[in-house]
């Protein structure tokens, strides 16, 4: 469909919104043409809302997100989201913008550059990864017990939220979190992708083969940004890599 055609699909359902968003855009798979049968419709809005509905309409299945003009400008300036929603705002196809709220966003969001971020990405990155540091340590601690519930739990926490980190610190951008893991398989090399499957278990790994590799994950993370770690963050990195060890001897 032609992003006119979105136009006036989509109307009738903004009009049940209330109070009526001030500009609303379509973004996802079906804005860049890239859609499959699994695709939901992604519609945001700028203005109050309810911030995030998901909703079965008889275009499929439709996502609503809600936030003020400040707030989406805002994300665009968050390690941690910008680089998911940068591209999203670039490629967005505007259905009403009748104050050009809107418009102001996508141009923004095109003329946006990594180095505008304050601390630089590198820097947000070492502050973040570093903090994972505990959740090692439960997992040292799951491996020494043989609790391998919570071995799977603590391994899946670091493979799962380490990634939109790496990503974050090493100016990487996505389109959607289905592509996240992927693509940092191919931006970091064959033996990330590896120790990211193995971390999830998906050959079916034994437990504390995934521990491991969970482990090993967040040992390469932090190698990638410790440029960028004070004194003290090392000093926990490495207490943290070093538990399994005092917990054999």
């Amino acid at each position: 469909m032609t992003a006119i055609d979105w136009k006036r699909e989509l109307k009738p359902a903004l009009e049940k919104w209330d109070p009526y968003p001030e500009a609303a855009v379509l973004v996802g798979s079906h804005a860049r043409g890239e859609a499959t049968a699994w695709s939901d419709i992604d519609v945001v809005c700028v203005g109050q809302g309810p911030g995030y509905v998901f909703e079965l309409t008889e275009r499929g299945p439709m996502s609503w997100s809600f936030a003020t003009f400040d707030e989406h400008r805002a994300n665009m300036m968050n390690p941690h989201s910008c680089g998911q929603v940068v591209p999203a705002w670039r490629d967005a196809h505007v259905l009403h913008d009748p104050q050009g709220r809107a418009g102001e966003l996508v141009a923004f969001a095109k003329a946006w550059d990594w180095d505008l971020l304050d601390p630089a990405p590198e820097v947000w990155a070492a502050r973040t990864v570093y903090g994972y540091a505990e959740e090692v340590m439960k997992l040292h601690r799951a491996i020494a017990l043989e609790d391998w519930v919570n071995a799977r739990v603590q391994a899946s926490i670091l493979a799962v939220h380490l990634a939109p980190v790496v990503a974050g610190g090493t100016r990487t951008f996505f389109t959607s979190e289905n592509h996240l893991w992927h693509l940092l398989a191919e931006r970091l090399g064959v033996e990330w992708g590896k120790l990211q499957e193995a971390a999830l278990a998906t050959e079916g790994e034994a437990p504390a083969v995934s521990s491991a590799a969970a482990i090993e994950l967040f040992r390469r993370a932090c190698a990638l940004f410790e440029a960028s770690m004070t004194p003290d963050q090392r000093t926990v990195v490495r207490y943290a890599l070093e538990a399994g060890g005092r917990g054999r001897s």
